[in-house]
Formats: structure tokens, sequence, C-alpha cells
């Protein structure tokens, strides 16, 4: 699974549909799915019961997905796909904010305050934004959950996760960052720990804490001094 500006290239197992009708019948057994996820979990997801929330007849439902495995994943696949812009959203303008300064607003304790200022709202926007839908978390956690015990659910999941956390990594490449792969790890981690607990109620969407989380967070990974980033190499990350 990539993700190229956007755009997902994502990997079905369930029965291709070729015509429209077909595609928008295939479409509504994964939407019911997730709407069955959403009531009941996992344990929802059975072909009488998603053929019966989709309006569809049971045989529409064994044909595109002859196993359960397949229409679980594909459900998942499809949840990804609807919202992935998300998350490239939040790259893009994590992105922007580095490239509006030039080299020398970067390597100076001002520019950096200020990509730091930044980032910690595009980042706590972001959380409030995946907090405030309840059901799609609720979906995300459900598949996340599940994936320990489905061996090709686990593999969507994982790239998935991958996916998300490539576009972390070139933001931090953008900056030099000496060990960007790890910064992903803690930034991602970070946004999931706090969406669950607001979803959970143990924090508030509107906490200071979160904003005392982010930004600790950001200026924890953000080097001190910018100037090994931009040094020698300002076209690269100013163009």
């Amino acid at each position: 699974m990539t993700l190229d500006k956007g755009k997902s290239e994502l990997v079905y197992n369930g029965r291709k549909a070729q015509r429209a009708d077909s595609r928008q019948r295939r479409k509504a057994i994964l939407e019911a799915a997730l709407r069955l996820i959403v009531k009941e979990g996992i344990r929802g997801i059975r072909h009488r019961a998603v053929a019966k929330e989709a309006a569809v007849p049971l045989a529409a439902t064994t044909y595109y997905f002859k196993h359960l495995d397949d229409l679980i994943s594909d459900a998942f696949t499809y949840f990804v796909e609807q919202n992935i812009d998300q998350t490239r959203t939040l790259q893009e303008e994590s992105f922007s904010a580095a490239r509006q300064l030039s080299a020398e607003q970067l390597a100076a304790p001002a520019g950096r305050r200020q990509l730091i200022q930044q980032l910690t709202r595009f980042v706590l926007s972001h959380i409030r934004a995946q907090a405030s839908n309840r059901d799609h978390r609720v979906i995300e956690l459900a598949f996340k959950n599940e994936a320990l015990r489905n061996e090709q659910l686990t593999r969507a999941v994982r790239m998935a996760n991958q996916a998300t956390e490539n576009m972390i990594v070139e933001f931090f490449e953008l900056l030099r960052h000496s060990d960007p792969i790890a910064a992903a790890q803690i930034v991602h981690g970070t946004i999931l720990n706090l969406e669950f607990q607001v979803l959970s109620s143990a924090v508030s969407i509107d906490s200071p804490l979160l904003e005392r989380t982010v930004a600790m967070m950001i200026k924890g990974l953000i080097p001190a001094s910018l100037e090994t980033a931009v040094n020698g190499t300002a076209e690269n990350v100013i163009a």
C-alpha cells in the first residue's frame, strides 16, 4: 500500500466489480460492514448480517466476498481509502510551515520557535478532528484489535500504518533529522495515544494537557539548531 500526493493504491482481496452498478453494490456492502462494526464490533460482520444492513441479497455478499476474512480486510482497506486525506493534509501543512521559512530563519532560534508553534497547532488540530469523529476511531480500533487474530488483516493494518509513518518520515528528512524513522514512531504513537485518551474521556478534547503534550513532543524532536539541516542544502528545504 503506497500513497502518492493524497492518492492511494490499495490492495483489495475480494472479487472485483466491473460495471458501475456492481461497483456501487460492492461499495454498499463495505459501508454496511463498517456500520455494523460501530454497532457490534468485528463480531457483527457476518455475510447475512452485512447483506441485511446493505439491503442486498445474501448471494451478493458471498459473490464478492467468498471468505469472511476478505470482507473484513477489504472493509478496512475501504476505510483507509476514505480517510487517508486527513493525514496527507497534516503532512502538507507541516511541509508548508518549514518551506515558508528561509534557510536563515530556520537556523535562527526565532525561526525554530515559529516552526514548533505552527507544528503544534497543526498536530493538535489533527488530533481533535480525529477524536471528534468517534465512529471512525471505533472502527479503526476494532480493526487493529482484530488484526491480532487475523493474519490477512494484520498485513493490511501494518501496511496502512507504514504508509502513515512514511509521510511523517518525509517531513523529518526534510529537516535532516538524525533519525527520522524513530522520530516518526514517536509522533505517530503520541497522536494515536492522545486520540484514544480523548475518545475514552480520560482527557477532555479542550484540555490544556493536549497542547502541552504535543508542544513538548514537537520541541523535543525539532533539532535545537536547524543550521545543519539547511547549511549547504537550503535549496532542498525551501524549494
